[in-house]
């Protein structure tokens, strides 16, 4: 299996964020629109947004991005100016307590 070759536009966003710069909205937008995105997570629902972290992965590396969804056909999304933040996944064992019939 041959390896993913980067974009132009994914090498500037990488550089971007390596320099601590901010991506504009319409950056943030074309990341989140693209197929680099490999996970969502609902975060909070407003009335007519709810909050998403979408996870998006640029040159092997994976990076949260935060954004609010629309959630009606009349409501736009929302992309603000950001500086996306790396981030790995983890994964968590919880442990739960219950009651059972003897």
């Amino acid at each position: 299996m041959g390896t993913k070759q980067i974009s132009d536009f994914e090498k500037e966003i990488l550089n971007k964020i390596d320099n601590n710069e901010q991506l504009t909205e319409d950056e943030v937008e074309e990341l989140l629109y693209s197929d680099n995105i490999i996970d969502s997570v609902h975060m909070d629902t407003y009335d007519w947004t709810e909050m998403v972290q979408s996870i998006v992965q640029l040159g092997g590396r994976t990076f949260g991005i935060y954004w609010q969804r629309g959630l009606t056909e009349s409501q736009d999304s929302l992309f603000a100016p950001q500086i996306p933040v790396e981030v790995k996944q983890v994964k968590k064992m919880i442990e739960t307590t219950e009651w059972v019939r003897l």
